[in-house]
């Protein structure tokens, strides 16, 4: 097996019950970090933060290999992480060499055209993912902005309750993470929210305009 949808809560779930596991969260940030992991790492230096509620925190660099051992880790945790790294291939086969399995969220590409804040030059969005479900494989191919953004990236957060498989992309691999660069995607003109909003509000001025009419008649 290499590479399948899943759901986060479903592997929660068994991350609980197989505690003794060795499992990283990479790329953990100090907030929304998974408590179901015994061992955490960021580009950014959280040892304080970690130390304090006496959890395993290594700090790693950016472009390097990944201070880890050969499967030295039993599960690890992505959460968010794969469409930032701008050496995808290489960060994945470091991924695979230290861990014997993992789980894996995205963005799917609707996010990541409607949130603002994800296009920092040196920490933002480098990709777009797809997963092929006949050949269990992901693919990716450069981002680009086909939608004038409009929501915040909290304001998405509160949207994926209610549309988390429009919103986000989830996979637990084992083995190896199966990546296929696609043909890149090809934008002639950007999509504004204004003319995504002008029939709707076109609609309700015309129904407007037609009851005042109506009152003016009278």
């Amino acid at each position: 097996m290499t590479i399948e949808r899943t759901d986060k809560k479903f592997q929660k779930k068994w991350l609980i019950k197989n505690s003794n596991l060795k499992i990283l969260d990479l790329g953990c940030t100090h907030v929304n970090f998974w408590s179901e992991a015994n061992h955490f790492a960021d580009i950014v230096d959280y040892s304080e933060d970690f130390s304090k509620k006496n959890l395993k925190f290594t700090k790693i660099f950016p472009n390097q290999k990944l201070p880890f051992k050969d499967k030295e880790f039993d599960y690890v945790i992505l959460s968010h992480v794969l469409e930032h790294v701008p050496n995808l291939i290489e960060f994945a086969q470091e991924v695979e060499r230290i861990s014997k399995a993992g789980y894996i969220e995205l963005p799917t590409k609707l996010a990541d055209n409607l949130a603002i804040g994800c296009d920092e030059a040196d920490i933002g969005h480098k990709w777009w993912f797809e997963f092929d479900d006949a050949g269990k494989v992901l693919k990716y191919t450069k981002k680009i902005d086909a939608l004038q953004k409009f929501l915040s990236v909290g304001t998405i957060f509160k949207f994926q309750e209610f549309f988390e498989d429009s919103l986000i992309l989830q996979f637990y691999w084992k083995d190896s993470i199966d990546l296929e660069e696609r043909e890149p995607f090809k934008v002639t003109k950007k999509i504004t929210f204004l003319s995504l909003t002008r029939k709707f509000y076109g609609k309700k001025i015309r129904v407007f305009i037609s009851e005042l009419k109506k009152i003016f008649k009278k």
